[in-house]
């Protein structure tokens, strides 16, 4: 029994021995066969996105969410000091264990247990590179395990060297670096080589902890964490302690933290455009040119020198390709890097007021429903009133009146009064759906909180939508739809507005003898010898400038004010964004011949009566051509100029009881009743309303503008006003009218029993700067009195 014993256990012992060999063999031949993940094997390329401009030229490397700026280096190139510093600070059994130190491990093990949770992995360089390489979510224990196993393969199957130089290309040191060559010249603007001591030490200090101790935002932190490298450099012998205090009295000198990129508007946006599934390594060709780009760029860099007085620091430019709706330049403010003037803010897609920008939408409408370029609309005061019940008083942009303009006058000179009177014509609720069919999308309020106001620029528009929209003018009423890549199609646009419609707007907004009466010869608005429609815009309040042009192939868009919405000082949208415009569309159309809008069939050019818009008679002394939609051109004679029979004994009417040597004719002027008051003030001639006594009998024909009590026609009893802080207060006035019988020919004028003025007949205006209170107003003969009482208040500035 005892011989079987011990010959059983010896048994035993041989067969643990051998169990014990085979395992160690299968863990050999597992360590020695089983392959490296393809991650650390292979690392996926971290190649960012190129974004280049249309002739492929680089305008960013967009990096991913871990990607960077990646530059290889050879271990050769790798300056010795940096190498034997790195092993110094990071791990300096480095060169004598397995890829795993045991000594590590047993320190962070003790660490681990006391804190009861992973604060710690002793980890090697190598145990590093495992890590850069993988990027695991969580390090637990049992990752902590298969990182020690992959970091002994490594250092199985790779040189010191190789992965020294492996991990100097890989690890991060912050602000999208990663690898010495990319950190060196993000931080230094230099190549590895060239990097001394003081900086080589910072580099490597980073590495720890490459947000905390960035040296754009922590200077301090990452100085000190310099000198403790610097410090271990010497205890090591990899530096002498003169080298060190050298290094640490050198100054610090980082390169400007700027990205390096083109058209940084422009780029970010092409890049939200693309989405965020663009594999790694793609190139988007982008629509811009890059050259016009840069061209446009100083351009608003020099006119913003001229406009600093003015308080004006930011424009926005974009440029459209009018054919396909390439977006050829886009800049999103005067310097993407200024923070002081929020440069940062791509106002080319901000939603801003546009002020007059919207007017031509306006009179396409209005001509789609079969109004002319010749219809007439009365430029005079009008109180109006908003769907509060309020009244509303459109102003002129120089405050003055017009009289009876022809649409093309009022367009071309942008009268606000006469727009606002076309609107309520057309209607808000239309005005809006045709401007979002024609591409606005930020109008997505009720037509009560923009009320008629919205063609002066009581709405909201961005820059580039509305370019986009001014598309259907030259495009004959088809809408445009930009392009960001070269490689998306190009969609075609939907009619919206008749082609004869669209070319007469066109034809209106590139009439630069219309626009003489408020904008004078030689505006910013033309680019000789090209034919250019262009609009301007100037918000009331002084905050945006604007002008929108095109040619038949190019379309501009400007703003010019500053981010942050402070008001401007004395601008306009021609001296503030037209000199950027004429000289951005200058730059866009070089090297193109010139063209002319085509005009459509369908059309007709006729004489008219340039006072009325209708046709001439043999009393309308001037006339002029004018374009129209066929079957939409007056029919009626002008009815403005009047032969009138005149005694000449005294100047008043003659009758067919006149004898005739007294009798002649005379022309005169007789407007429609909303514009009498401004033509006499502006000395057309009525004609008298008086027969003459020495005729008898009555005149036939003619209006009767006599009335036999006195009362005021304007303000209406109960009516209340708002002062408008942003208006001067010599324009900030109320008119005073009043009607009364033939035989009074003067009233007074007092407001709260203090005389403001004498008006004369028929209607006695005057004009009174208010002030806020409750007003008593009365007008008196001298046996006759009216009063009525109204409300002034102050407003409130925006």
């Amino acid at each position: 029994m005892l011989f079987f014993h011990h010959r059983t256990a010896h048994v035993d012992r041989r067969q643990r021995i051998l169990i014990a060999a085979g395992v160690v063999c299968v863990l050999v031949i597992g360590f020695a066969l089983l392959p490296l993940p393809g991650a650390i094997w292979r690392p996926p390329l971290q190649t960012p996105i190129t974004v280049t401009d249309r002739e492929g030229r680089l305008l960013f490397s967009a990096r991913q969410t871990n990607f960077g700026a990646q530059a290889p280096i050879a271990f050769e190139e790798i300056p010795t000091h940096i190498r034997d510093g790195l092993v110094a600070m990071e791990d300096r059994g480095f060169y004598g264990h397995p890829g795993v130190s045991i000594r590590g491990v047993a320190r962070a093990s003790q660490q681990n247990l006391r804190s009861g949770r992973v604060i710690s992995g002793g980890s090697t360089l190598t145990q590093q590179l495992v890590r850069i390489r993988l990027n695991p979510k969580r390090r637990s224990v049992s990752y902590k395990l298969r990182e020690m196993y992959l970091a002994l393969k490594v250092d199985a199957l790779f040189s010191k060297e190789e992965i020294l130089e492996q991990y100097l290309n890989s690890v991060y040191f912050g602000h999208q670096a990663y690898g010495l060559r990319s950190a060196a010249q993000t931080y230094f603007g230099k190549e590895p080589g060239e990097l001394s001591i003081a900086e080589s030490a910072l580099l490597i200090g980073v590495v720890q902890s490459p947000v905390s101790l960035d040296p754009f935002k922590n200077r301090a932190g990452a100085i000190a964490r310099r000198d403790r490298v610097l410090n271990a450099w010497v205890e090591t012998g990899v530096i002498t302690a003169e080298d060190a205090e050298q290094a640490r009295n050198e100054s610090l000198r980082l390169a400007p933290d700027r990205v390096d990129i083109l058209a940084p508007h422009f780029v970010f946006w092409a890049l939200e455009q693309a989405g965020e599934d663009v594999a790694p390594g793609a190139e988007l060709r982008t629509t811009l040119d890059l050259t016009l780009q840069q061209e446009i760029e100083r351009i608003v860099d020099h006119r913003l020198l001229e406009l600093a007085e003015k308080n004006a620091t930011s424009a926005a430019v974009v440029v459209l390709d009018a054919k396909n709706g390439d977006i050829l330049t886009m800049i999103g403010s005067a310097d993407y890097f200024d923070a002081l003037h929020d440069g940062a803010v791509n106002v080319a897609i901000a939603a801003r007021q546009p002020g007059s920008a919207l007017k031509p939408f306006t009179y396409a409408l209005a001509l789609a429903g079969g109004d002319t370029a010749a219809t007439t609309v009365a430029d005079t005061e009008v109180q109006l009133l908003t769907e509060e019940g309020n009244p509303y008083t459109p102003r002129n942009y120089d405050y003055d009146l017009h009289g009876l303009v022809r649409y093309r006058e009022a367009l071309a000179n942008s009268y606000n009064i006469a727009a606002v009177k076309v609107l309520e014509k057309v209607g808000v609720q239309r005005f809006m759906e045709f401007l979002r069919r024609a591409g606005i999308t930020t109008l997505t309020r009720d037509p009560e909180f923009y009320g008629l106001a919205l063609t002066l620029g009581s709405g909201e528009v961005r820059l580039l939508e509305l370019a986009e929209a001014y598309g259907i003018f030259p495009r004959g009423g088809v809408t445009l739809h930009t392009r960001t890549f070269l490689d998306e199609p190009v969609v075609p646009g939907d009619t919206i507005l008749d082609p004869r419609v669209a070319w007469i707007i066109s034809n209106i907004l590139s009439d630069a003898s219309a626009r003489l009466p408020e904008f004078g010869e030689g505006t910013p608005l033309s680019v000789p010898p090209h034919r250019v429609a262009a609009k301007t815009g100037t918000t009331r309040n002084a905050r945006d400038n604007w002008v929108v042009g095109y040619t038949s192939d190019r379309i501009v868009g400007v703003w010019v004010g500053n981010a942050d919405n402070t008001p401007m000082k004395g601008t306009s949208g021609v001296t503030g964004a037209g000199p950027i415009f004429r000289d951005a569309m200058a730059a866009a159309l070089r090297g193109m011949p010139p063209a002319d809008f085509p005009r459509p069939a369908g059309m007709s050019t006729i004489a008219i009566c340039p006072l009325s818009g209708k046709l001439p008679t043999s009393e309308c002394s001037r006339t002029m051509q004018e374009v129209f939609v066929a079957g939409t051109e007056p029919t009626e004679p002008d009815d403005i100029y009047r032969r009138v029979p005149i005694d000449r004994r005294n100047g008043l009417l003659a009758n067919a009881s006149c004898p005739e040597e007294f009798v002649e004719q005379r022309t005169f002027t007789l407007f429609p009743a909303d514009v009498r008051s401004w033509a006499r003030e502006n000395g057309f001639r009525e004609p008298p309303v008086q027969v003459s006594p020495l005729c008898g009998g009555v005149a036939e024909g003619l209006p009767d503008v006599a009335r036999d009590t006195l009362h005021i026609t304007q303000p209406q009893p109960g009516d209340s006003y708002l002062l408008d802080p942003l208006i001067p207060d010599e324009n900030e006035q109320i008119t005073l009218e009043a009607r009364a019988g033939t035989a009074i020919h003067t009233v007074e004028w007092l407001v709260d029993d203090v005389l403001v003025g004498t008006g004369t007949a028929p209607d006695f205006r005057i004009r009174w700067r208010p002030i806020a209170g409750v007003h008593r107003i009365v007008a008196r003969t001298v046996d006759q009195a009216a009063s009525v009482q109204i409300l002034v208040e102050n407003g409130v500035s925006r």
